[in-house]
């Protein structure tokens, strides 16, 4: 069950029902897909590229963009791309934590080959 099946908040009373080409749309707003995945992404590249200063601020001003963009368009209120930005910083965390680099990969299929 999704996290929009259990909140069922709906979208912004100013949302534009204007996605005629696409194969289904949400009509609850929390939280916000697109901020998910952009904090996630945007948590990602910060942490695993080497990146100059400059191309820093151009990764937190894109991730912070498309949360813009999501509220400007009326598809989210402004606290569900707040909570989407949370949730993708948390799903990198999860990510990151179960993470098992290659050699740790190989000793555990060794020792599960053993048996």
């Amino acid at each position: 069950m999704t996290t929009c099946a259990v909140v069922r908040r709906r979208r912004p009373s100013h949302n534009q029902m204007d996605m005629f080409a696409t194969f289904s749309e949400d009509r609850y707003s929390l939280p916000s897909g697109h901020a998910t995945r952009a904090a996630m992404c945007g948590r990602f590249l910060l942490a695993h590229l080497v990146l100059a200063t400059p191309l820093r601020v151009l990764v937190f001003l894109w991730v912070g963009l498309v949360g813009l963009s999501r509220v400007l368009l009326g598809r989210h209120h402004v606290t569900d791309v707040l909570f989407g930005f949370w949730m993708g910083y948390c799903q990198y965390k999860l990510v990151e934590i179960l993470w098992l680099s290659p050699p740790a990969l190989q000793g555990l299929l060794g020792h599960l080959a053993a048996f």
